[in-house]
């Protein structure tokens, strides 16, 4: 086991504590409330259930400890520590999520950024072609950044590109988790006037300004009538664009930090 790896699987194991303290802890503490609001506060079972809450905040607390101190002894703490608005917990989850953003485990060999999207479901399908799909078919593309709704990249074809959704019952091959906190992440730094991914946001803001359908959209219609080719994107659909752009951007980073790192540790073995 390499020395990534190692970090890897114990922010995993600090992680994966953290978010079962804080699924535990927001159950109960809505239990809890859910009782009050019906009237039944005074009872002593609900006592005892405010107390066992204050337990769950306290261990939550610790796991958070234990994962931020996890992340400082990571190999790509310092990259998280330079980085306005990522924070250590949710950088760290995201590190959890992605194991070594440039190391390719299955293969054993380097992947490509496009990869590394692709394994977050932030690459980019053909439209129609929105759940069931081949990573094989579409890391080649995504290097320049391709986004939904935009041209492919092979400029013969000029297809339509949409981006991958989950639906219930079926299988994806992308980790949701890691899209999933690689979106938090977005949402986090972008909040920072300072960070420099504020601006990857605004850009794409202004970029997605007069930007159009280029296939229907269910997110921009009402229900059960989705938005027509050509019709404008919604502010909600921007936004969406838009972060989605500053999610790329951070994994693209978390790649050149990883792979920065891995070619130190050669240079030193070489050494």
């Amino acid at each position: 086991m390499s020395i990534m790896q190692g970090h890897a699987y114990a922010l995993r194991m600090v992680a994966d504590v953290l978010d079962d303290l804080e699924k535990t802890r927001i159950a109960n503490q809505n239990r809890m409330r859910s009782l009050e609001q019906d009237g039944l506060g005074d009872l002593k079972e609900v006592a005892v259930l405010a107390g066992i809450v204050d337990g769950l905040a306290k261990l939550e607390h610790d796991a958070l400890l234990s994962l931020q101190r996890t992340v400082r002894k990571h190999p790509l703490g310092p990259w998280v520590k330079s980085n306005v608005g990522l924070g250590e917990k949710q950088a760290g989850r995201l590190l959890a999520a992605l194991g070594d953003p440039y190391w390719h485990g299955l293969h054993d060999r380097p992947r490509t950024v496009s990869e590394l999207w692709a394994f977050c479901g932030y690459h980019v399908l053909p439209a129609g072609h929105t759940t069931f799909d081949s990573q094989r078919e579409v890391a080649g593309r995504g290097q320049a950044g391709g986004d939904t709704d935009q041209c492919g990249h092979n400029d013969q074809r000029r297809t339509v590109g949409v981006a991958p959704s989950r639906r219930r019952g079926q299988r994806t091959n992308w980790s949701a988790e890691a899209k999933m906190r690689a979106y938090l992440c977005a949402e986090s730094c972008i909040k920072q006037r300072h960070s420099p991914y504020r601006k990857v946001y605004d850009d794409a803001r202004e970029h997605y300004a007069e930007a159009v359908h280029g296939t229907s959209c269910v997110r921009c219609g009402p229900k059960g009538k989705p938005a027509e080719i050509g019709s404008p994107l919604s502010d909600g659909h921007k936004h969406a664009r838009a972060l989605r752009k500053v999610s790329k951007e951070i994994l693209k980073d978390a790649w050149r930090a990883a792979k920065e790192w891995h070619e130190t540790q050669e240079t030193g073995i070489a050494a």
